[in-house]
């Protein structure tokens, strides 16, 4: 048998029961739906339909179905017709259980008789969240990391690929800028690879 074959073997060998380790030490993951976020809004009072929420990226928690607290409300935009009126709103959640889950986004729409109640009820809920990172939180986002900026105004919203220009806190601004360096952008940071920032 060659040195060669045998320094691979070897190599191999050596690195299996390190891979068994790793393997077993693996997190159990769990994903957060809309109609967690729904049911969320419901519970402060606010009647909104899975089919209206969307959550901006994939979000998952260390464990399952975790309880969510409202961070922030921001109205995203508002359309009025005679027959539907309707709002967008972009609220920031996070789970309760500290380290549970990194704090998120997601739109919601609302279409109904009663939006100006509805625009109340959600600023009021907003209000009681802080958006104010704890103090000597770990960086979520390092300088030089790749990742999604999700820009919007609450009818259009638009995805483009950044690469991170200093180290975030989830809920700080950070610079962000095109790969080519040629676009520069000011973005708040969610999590490790998604920012957003308003048109």
């Amino acid at each position: 048998m060659s040195t060669g074959r045998i320094a691979a073997l070897l190599v191999a060998g050596l690195s299996l029961p390190g891979w068994g380790y790793a393997q077993g030490q693996s997190q159990k993951c769990f994903q957060v739906t809309s109609r967690q976020v729904a049911q969320t809004l419901s519970s402060r009072g606010i009647q909104v339909a899975d089919s209206q929420v969307s959550l901006l990226a994939n979000v998952v928690a260390a464990e399952p179905d975790p309880v969510l607290d409202v961070l922030a409300v921001e109205q995203r935009g508002q359309r009025a017709s005679a027959s539907h009126p309707e709002a967008s709103y972009m609220i920031k959640l996070g789970c309760h259980s500290e380290g549970a889950c990194l704090p998120f986004y997601a739109m919601v729409n609302r279409t109904d008789e009663g939006i100006g109640p509805a625009i109340g009820a959600f600023r009021n809920i907003g209000a009681a969240g802080s958006t104010a990172p704890k103090p000597g939180g770990a960086i979520t986002i390092r300088a030089g990391a790749h990742a999604m900026l999700v820009m919007g105004d609450g009818s259009i919203q638009i995805e483009v690929a950044v690469v991170s220009l200093e180290n975030g806190i989830a809920g700080h601004r950070i610079h962000v800028a095109s790969p080519d360096r040629k676009q520069v952008y000011l973005a708040e940071v969610v999590s490790a690879t998604l920012l957003t920032r308003s048109f």
